[in-house]
Order: C-alpha cells, then sequence, then structure tokens
C-alpha cells in the first residue's frame, strides 16, 4: 500500500499546486479587472459632468454647479462626487484627499486616479477629472471604496479554495480506491508469492487479471517458479544419482582393498585351520582322555572364534551401506584396521606401529567410512615402503583453521598416518587428491583412493594435508572436526 499512499500523495500535491497557482491568478485577473472596471466607471461620470459642471458654473455660478454635483451624488450608491481646488490648503472646505504632489500629473487633458489609505485603515479609489471655470485649478474628485473590490476578491479566493479542497478530497478518494485495486492488492499478492518463493514455497501459482504489467509480471514470475521447480527436480535427480556414483566408487574401493587382502586372510586362516584339522583327527581317533578331549575341543573353539574375528572384521569393511555417524573412539578404528591390514603389512615385511593414548577421542564420523579412508592411507603407505619399513597410525588433538579460509581457528582431531618409504614426487604432490592420479605401478591401483578419501573426509568437516619428500617417505594427516555435542551416541 505504500506505492499507492505515495501516488495519491504525489498527485495530490501536483493538483493543489495547480490550482493554487490557476487560484492566484485569477484572483489577480479579477481584482485588475474590477479595478480597471472602476476607473471606467470614474472616467466616463467625470467626463459627463465636467462639461456639465463647466458650463454650470460660467453661466450660473459656482452654487449651481456645486448643486449639480450634490444632486449626482445623490444618484450614485458607492460613489462619492466632490468639487475640490486642486491647490487647495490643510483645513479648506474643497481640499482634495490626495497630496498636492500626487495631484502634480491632473492635467486639463487626461483624468488622474490615484489610490489612498484612510487612517482607519479603509483603501479609496479617487479619480481626478480636470474642470477649467477660474484662474484656480479646479477638479471633480470621484471617490470609491475599494472595500466591494476586496469583499469580491476574497468570495472569488474563498470559492477557489473551497473547489481545490472539493477537487482534492475527490481525487484522494478516487485515487486511493483505485490505487488499493489495481496496484495495492495486485502487488501485496505478488510480494506474498515472492516470499513464498524465498521460503523454498514453488507452487501455488498467482493470477492476476488486470491484462497489464503486474499481470505479465505475474505471469514471468509464474513461468520462474516453474521452471526452478524442474530445475530442482532435475537437481534432486542428478545429486541423488552422484551420490549413488560416488557409494559405488567407494564400495568398488573397499573391495579393491578386500582384494589385496584377500591372500593375506587367506594365510592367516590357515594356521587356525590347521590346528581345527588337526585337533579334530585327534579326538576322532579315540585315543585321547577325557581332559585331552576337553581341551582339544577348547582349542578348537578358540581357533574358531579367531577366525570368525578375522572374516567378520572383513566383511564389516567391505560392507556398503549409507553414511551413518555417531559418537565413536578414533582410536578404536585405528586398531580395527591395524588388525584388518596386520597380514598385508607382515606379508610386505613392514612393521605397522599404532601409536594410542589413554585418553579416548571421541568424535561424530561414520566409522566406516573414516575406516576406508585410513585403510587407503595404510595401504598406499605399505605398498609405497621397502622391505624392514615402518608404518606408524596416531592421534592428536590440534587447534587450527582450515586451509585457504578465513574462518577462526577451532579444536580438531588429527589422524596421521607415516611412513619411511619412496615419497611422491613434487610434480604429483599437488594433484594426489585427483581421480585416477596414482604413483603405483600397473595393476596395482587405480589412482580412486585418495580421491574418495578424501571426499569423505570433506563430507565430515575435514580436510586431508599431505607433506613428502622423495626416498624420504611421506605423511598423511587426516583432520576430522572435534565438537560432537549433537551427534548420536553410539
Amino acid at each position: 500500500m505504500k506505492l499507492t499512499f505515495k501516488l495519491v500523495f504525489a498527485l495530490i500535491a501536483f493538483i493543489v499546486v495547480i490550482l493554487g497557482i490557476d487560484a492566484y491568478l485569477s484572483v489577480q485577473r479579477e481584482s485588475k479587472f474590477l479595478r480597471a472596471e472602476l476607473e471606467r466607471k470614474a472616467y466616463r461620470i467625470g467626463s459627463a459632468m465636467k462639461e456639465l459642471v463647466a458650463d454650470a458654473w460660467r453661466r450660473e455660478g459656482p452654487e449651481v454647479a456645486l448643486a449639480l454635483i450634490q444632486a449626482a451624488n445623490e444618484r450614485e450608491r458607492l460613489l462619492l462626487i466632490r468639487w475640490v481646488w486642486l491647490d487647495g490648503r490643510s483645513g479648506e472646505r474643497f481640499r482634495p484627499h490626495a497630496s498636492t504632489e500626487r495631484l502634480g500629473k491632473v492635467s486639463l487633458r487626461e483624468p488622474v486616479t490615484l489610490q489612498y489609505r484612510t487612517a482607519d485603515g479603509n483603501e479609496y479609489l479617487v479619480t481626478y477629472v480636470s474642470v477649467n471655470v477660474d484662474q484656480r485649478p479646479g477638479a471633480l474628485e470621484l471617490t470609491e471604496p475599494l472595500s466591494m473590490t476586496d469583499h469580491f476578491v476574497r468570495t472569488s479566493l474563498y470559492r477557489k479554495i473551497a473547489l481545490t479542497a472539493i477537487v482534492v478530497a475527490g481525487s484522494i478518494g478516487v485515487t486511493l480506491l483505485l490505487g488499493i485495486w489495481l496496484v495495492g492488492w495486485p502487488l501485496k499478492r505478488l510480494i506474498d508469492k515472492a516470499r513464498r518463493v524465498g521460503a523454498g514455497d514453488l507452487t501455488e501459482p498467482i493470477e492476476l487479471r488486470s491484462r497489464d504489467e503486474l499481470s505479465e509480471l505475474a505471469d514471468t514470475l509464474n513461468q520462474m517458479c516453474e521452471s526452478l521447480l524442474e530445475s530442482e527436480q532435475r537437481i534432486r535427480q542428478e545429486a541423488d544419482a552422484r551420490i549413488a556414483t560416488i557409494e559405488q566408487l567407494r564400495h568398488a574401493d573397499r573391495l579393491r582393498t578386500v582384494g589385496q587382502l584377500a591372500s593375506g586372510v587367506a594365510h592367516e586362516l590357515g594356521t587356525p585351520l590347521n590346528v581345527v584339522t588337526g585337533r579334530a583327527s585327534l579326538i576322532t581317533s579315540g585315543r585321547l582322555a577325557p581332559d585331552a578331549i576337553v581341551e582339544s575341543a577348547q582349542i578348537i573353539k578358540a581357533q574358531a572364534e579367531r577366525m570368525a574375528t578375522i572374516i567378520r572384521h572383513l566383511l564389516d569393511f567391505s560392507r556398503s551401506g549409507k553414511s551413518h555417524r555417531t559418537q565413536v573412539d578414533l582410536q578404536m578404528i585405528m586398531r580395527e584396521t591395524s588388525q584388518i591390514l596386520n597380514q598385508l603389512s607382515h606379508k610386505h615385511e613392514v612393521d605397522l606401529v599404532v601409536r594410542t593414548s589413554p585418553e579416548p577421542m571421541i568424535a561424530c564420523v561414520d566409522p566406516g567410512q573414516i575406516q576406508q579412508v585410513l585403510t587407503n592411507l595404510v595401504v598406499n603407505a605399505i605398498q609405497a615402503s621397502d622391505p624392514g619399513g615402518r608404518v606408524a597410525i596416531s592421534v592428536t588433538e590440534d587447534r587450527r583453521s582450515p586451509p585457504a579460509s578465513d574462518a577462526v581457528p577451532a579444536d580438531y582431531f588429527c589422524i596421521c598416518v607415516d611412513d619411511n618409504g619412496h615419497g611422491i614426487p613434487p610434480e604429483i604432490r599437488g594433484r594426489v587428491f585427483e581421480p585416477f592420479v596414482t604413483t603405483k605401478d600397473v595393476g596395482e591401483g587405480t589412482g580412486l583412493g585418495l580421491s574418495i578419501a578424501y571426499g569423505i573426509v570433506r563430507e565430515h568437516g575435514g580436510w586431508i594435508d599431505v607433506q613428502s619428500e622423495v626416498s624420504r617417505g611421506s605423511q598423511f594427516r587426516v583432520y576430522l572436526p572435534k565438537d560432537h555435542v549433537k551427534c548420536p551416541a553410539e
């Protein structure tokens, strides 16, 4: 409605200015016209009486001429006609109202009209018509009060003001009605629609039947909402497809790692299977004492539990699923990862060390995804190390700001994977997190492991730093947010 009121005020101001100027000019014009009419009336009467008074003065004397002037006064209501001597002095009967200096313009040819104000504030219009009757200069003085003119001007001014007030009131009413109907309500509906769009509601199209620019704006807004809704649906479908692809890539990376661990797991299961087979053979031979049979059964049970634990860890690692974050001790994930990769490290003759602390390192993460990240980093470190090398895993607390960010420093957990292997060449170091970038030989890797690991860490609100020197080893630091207040407990 604010726009409607602005339009109304602007229109009213314009009307008031125009009518005010017209009223002022009209009053001035009428005032000049009335004064001119009074002057012409006095001039006609004075010119007509001039000869009559002069002739009566010369033939019959001053008394007859003055009586003639008195008779003319009786016929006129507002006009006062007097005989005056132009050189009359103060106190003299026929002294003129105007001063001697102003009467110097009176001549026999043209009458002179003057305006003067009395002591009580009344204004008069005085016309002097010169009459040649004696050696002394005389004239007819025709006095007209300007009160009637002022009254007419005031009446005209009041009429103009009343007309202006009526026009303004009518304009305000009509403009408000039309403004609210044609502008106010359509704009309010457009504003409500824009607010709903800003809040994410792209439904309920707006319809305006005014067939003007506002209606075109409403149609354009509806088309925009339809386009945004289609784009939103398309983006949602693309996002779902992208998420599904990422999950497939992560699962494929897990399966690739499982394949690398298969030979080690087979060897790890071989020893307990041999023990189980031997003990079972002894039991079935029937040569064992009852106590020995119980002991062999307990050994078989322990070895079976050991094999079940190895297989369960491998299955848990290879299982795909949606992200589910919970409060978990990062040191537990490190220990489980070390158990899974222990046989791989033995195969490569690399010492795998896990450094833990007495205090738990509780973080809000998806255990499976963080274990996948850690497995990728440790497998890479083992494969990059020579026989006799060392790979160390540790977790600490650190306070720092994310890279390339103006954010204030915050508390993070730092999982460090350190090796003394071959290192990463400088030309590849800045691209290690890009897809299909790898330093491994053909058949040992696809170049997707670090890219997937980096994406997982970024989804958790962290990042991965890498430091490496050729022939001196590499160090990968995984930073994860420490805040887990709103995270569900495990």
